[in-house]
């Protein structure tokens, strides 16, 4: 069986994730990153060479360097023109979630896909976690009859969202995008799947940033988490890096460095250790979406970005009875099952591993994936009118 030759475009976490679980039917050929020290860490560890490192995709497109596919894994504001250009180039492309930033780039991804004859993947993990497989097995099998409704409520938690949406990457609408795009067009996506995929004809949205802003902060609070006297804070960013050490697996070390080093760095000099409640973020941090879709089913999904709870709950209202799902317990009529040990599991309990494992036979096969550009579109269309 022929090895798949892969290029892979932005060296962060996601495409780490994703690089650890090829097995050996697939190998990174082609290195795309515009940090040095990323891409010379990522050249070492899977032994590419430098005439197939890149610092940009223009240039590895401009190399006329051949792959089977190409994993997106950088910013979501690239990976509409580094996905097009990839398709354009008969490649296959494994895109990150969400896949595009409009509805316009999506449709222009969907036709040029077609065009050329190379698929599109979209990195949606909850369609492969054995969690919600098994909630749609239920559902399909008809453990509530006919679903009516789905109320599901998505917790962000004090990490993540200080990291992430506050302090970090995802924090400007300008930069990543929506949140509600960013965060929950998997899980839009998972509830269409328990709906028999029916389209939306009615989207409503209504989000604020309650929160995070100045006029929220602790008294005696100070700029920057180092500096700060309140004791206790949710989202000191000294307790999550410098004493929990979570959330650091972005913080590069340099040769010669260590990660306290770093870590001190960070708390004085960058983005992430300043306090919540001064930032510049303007993405929501509570959000509210009802849609109605063409089968009469009510859906309604609560982004919560300001509690302390972490995890996802749902309620899935049908004509014979009612299921619920909550931190990792389904329970349904006389069912309840606990897959509460996967919460943690690596590789989201193997879901990585199966989408990349999709999407190589994909690559091999010429079958669409579970995932497919196309099957993606009605959930991420729903994001795109909950703005």
């Amino acid at each position: 069986m022929k090895e798949q030759s892969l290029a892979v475009v932005g060296l962060g976490n996601r495409a780490g994730k994703y690089l650890s679980c090829l097995g050996g039917g697939a190998a990174p050929m082609c290195l795309v990153e515009p940090d040095p020290f990323r891409l010379r860490r990522a050249a070492a560890l899977y032994g590419v060479p430098t005439e197939r490192c890149f610092g940009s995709a223009d240039d590895f497109f401009a190399s006329g360097i051949k792959v089977d596919g190409v994993i997106v894994a950088g910013p979501d504001r690239m990976h509409f023109p580094v996905a097009l250009e990839a398709v354009r180039h008969g490649f296959g492309v494994l895109v990150e979630k969400p896949a595009v930033t409009s509805w316009e780039e999506y449709t222009t991804l969907m036709e040029e896909s077609h065009r050329h004859n190379a698929p599109v993947g979209v990195c949606l993990v909850m369609r492969y976690h054995p969690y919600f497989l098994r909630i749609r097995e239920l559902v399909e099998g008809g453990a509530v009859g006919k679903v009516l409704e789905i109320n599901h409520t998505e917790h962000i938690g004090p990490d993540r969202m200080g990291h992430t949406f506050v302090r970090g990457g995802w924090s400007r609408k300008a930069v990543s995008g929506p949140i509600f795009l960013s965060k929950c067009c998997h899980d839009v996506d998972f509830i269409l799947s328990l709906c028999g995929w029916s389209p939306a004809v009615e989207v409503r949205s209504e989000g604020s940033i309650d929160k995070f802003k100045a006029d929220q902060a602790p008294a005696d609070s100070a700029a920057r988490c180092i500096d700060c006297p309140v004791e206790g804070c949710p989202y000191s960013a000294v307790n999550l890096y410098q004493v929990r050490k979570e959330w650091i697996a972005g913080f590069d070390v340099p040769d010669g460095g260590s990660l306290d080093e770093v870590i001190g760095k960070v708390l004085t000099d960058s983005p992430f250790g300043r306090c919540v409640y001064r930032c510049d973020n303007d993405v929501f941090d509570t959000q509210s979406v009802e849609s109605t879709l063409e089968n009469g089913i009510r859906i309604r999904i609560n982004l919560e970005g300001t509690s302390t709870q972490e995890g996802r709950e749902m309620i899935i209202r049908g004509t014979e009875s009612e299921l619920r799902a909550k931190g990792g317990i389904i329970s349904c009529g006389a069912i309840s099952e606990d897959y509460s040990q996967l919460e943690n599991a690596p590789l989201h309990a193997g879901a990585d591993r199966l989408l990349v494992e999709d999407f190589l036979e994909c690559l091999r096969s010429g079958r669409p994936m579970k995932a497919s550009l196309e099957s993606a579109a009605q959930a991420h269309r729903i994001c795109f009118l909950a703005r």
